[in-house]
């Protein structure tokens, strides 16, 4: 049965284990999964290899398990029910946004153990799990319950402590957008087994989801959202099933935001801009690859996706550079570049480039086309590109890039057209490699002159 535990208010920090006297507990279970054979710290601090977050959402109890019931009104609630409920409107949710796969424990009123809902977990190799329960003050003396507000409970960190961050980040955003729709916040809680110890000897998690959930490598949690006990809780957050839409739309918006996801909808292709899939109204290089792809000057690395995170390589800003100039037909026939093939699709760019002194090529004979640019060779390739013009003596400079360095000049002109504003507050990071996202960034502000 949920429970209440008391818990430190959030604070900036994670309180220690809470007092749990006079309270019925939650979740705990003799067994004790085996651990993952992982290697150490192997963790990603993102998601998935291929990009997709698995996500498992385990509504709490079901079948003869009820967890909290209470009588309200005459009728009695069931907690298992609003569990499952919060869990299905979280899922629809969730699945409005790319790169995430969403599964539940349970889809109807079932049985099942809570080791084998880790077991589950694991089965999908999820990447985060998130256990979905609600609370009641089980104090029979004391007739009007004054319990009230939202929890999470989270893993004691001992065992695997990279795993940690990631459920805090998550409860974190889970416990902010609670408190947005009027639900109390009541923090975290974390609490020690008194009997149970992890493979390195350090006390294991009480709860079984938590601990088991540690065992297999996956971040997890406990999110009681309110007080089943409590009326106004009940009435406010619990009492309808628009109600508990609005907190499973909470959690996955929680968790979208903990790890990035972007609405399918906001992409490019659905917003009818540009055909791309990964380009993002939120981007900051929405405006430019849109402006980019309506001025031919690129189609994208396939029919469908601009791949904005993929290094900017020198074939690919040397063509931007020329599609941005209107594709101008150079006067040379060919270039001295051994590695530029007369029918390469950007050989006539290369040929306009060399032709307009934009570039000579990594040598007398080489241009080294699939070679990453980094940021200081976007800078020169697009001051060149402008007719290498001297910028005004109060141009910016940053402190990694040197008087003497080839890019100087090119980069407090960039800085002074608000190409570029740098990495940081006194930093270009000229060696860092350019991005297609941020070259066609510099392009649109450079060419495009938006208002």
């Amino acid at each position: 049965m949920s429970v209440f535990l008391s818990a430190c208010l959030l604070l900036g920090g994670i309180p220690h284990p809470a007092s749990a006297a006079g309270h019925y507990m939650e979740g705990e279970e003799d067994v004790s999964l085996a651990p993952k054979e992982v290697e150490a710290g192997s963790r990603q601090e993102s998601f998935g290899s291929d990009g997709n977050l698995i996500v498992t959402l385990d509504p709490g109890h079901g079948g003869e398990d009820s967890g909290a019931s209470y009588e309200w009104d005459g009728l009695t609630v069931d907690e298992k029910d609003l569990n499952l409920k919060i869990a299905l409107a979280c899922k629809r949710e969730l699945e409005q946004y790319d790169g995430v796969t969403v599964y539940l424990t349970r889809e109807d009123d079932t049985a099942l153990a809570l080791s084998d809902r880790v077991v589950y977990a694991d089965s999908v190799q999820s990447d985060l799990m998130v256990s979905l329960h609600n609370n009641v003050q089980a104090d029979e003396d004391d007739p009007s319950p004054t319990a009230i507000g939202a929890l999470v409970i989270l893993p004691n960190g001992n065992y695997r402590p990279e795993l940690l961050p990631v459920s805090e980040k998550v409860a974190g955003n889970i416990l902010d957008n609670l408190s947005e729709l009027g639900i109390i916040n009541n923090g975290y809680l974390q609490r020690d087994s008194t009997s149970k110890s992890y493979p390195d000897g350090s006390a294991a998690d009480y709860y079984s989801i938590v601990r088991n959930a540690t065992l297999k490598n996956i971040p997890s949690m406990i999110v009681e959202h309110a007080f089943l006990s409590n009326y106004d809780d009940y009435i406010n957050f619990l009492s309808t099933d628009d109600k508990l839409e609005a907190l499973g739309v909470a959690d996955a918006q929680a968790i979208a935001k903990a790890y990035g996801l972007k609405l399918t909808s906001h992409s490019a292709a659905a917003v009818g801009d540009a055909p791309f899939t990964d380009v993002y109204l939120e981007d900051y290089y929405y405006d430019p690859v849109v402006w980019a792809f309506e001025n031919g000057i690129t189609s994208g690395t396939s029919s469908t996706t601009f791949s904005p995170a993929n290094a900017c390589n020198r074939a690919q800003i040397v063509s931007f550079l020329w599609s941005a100039a209107g594709k101008p037909e150079p006067e040379s026939q060919q270039t001295a570049f051994t590695d530029v093939a007369a029918d390469a699709w950007y050989e006539t760019a290369v040929r306009w480039a060399v032709e307009n002194q934009i570039t000579a090529g990594t040598s007398e004979t080489t241009f080294s086309p699939n070679a990453a640019c980094t940021r200081a060779q976007c800078a020169v390739f697009l001051w060149k590109a402008a007719g290498a013009p001297q910028p005004g003596e109060d141009a910016p400079t940053f402190a990694d890039v040197a008087p003497s360095d080839y890019c100087y000049t090119a980069v407090r002109w960039a800085a002074e057209q608000g190409i570029t504003a740098g990495t940081g507050q006194d930093t270009f990071s000229p060696d860092q490699i350019c991005s297609r996202a941020e070259i066609v960034t510099f392009l649109y502000r450079a060419f495009a002159s938006p208002a």
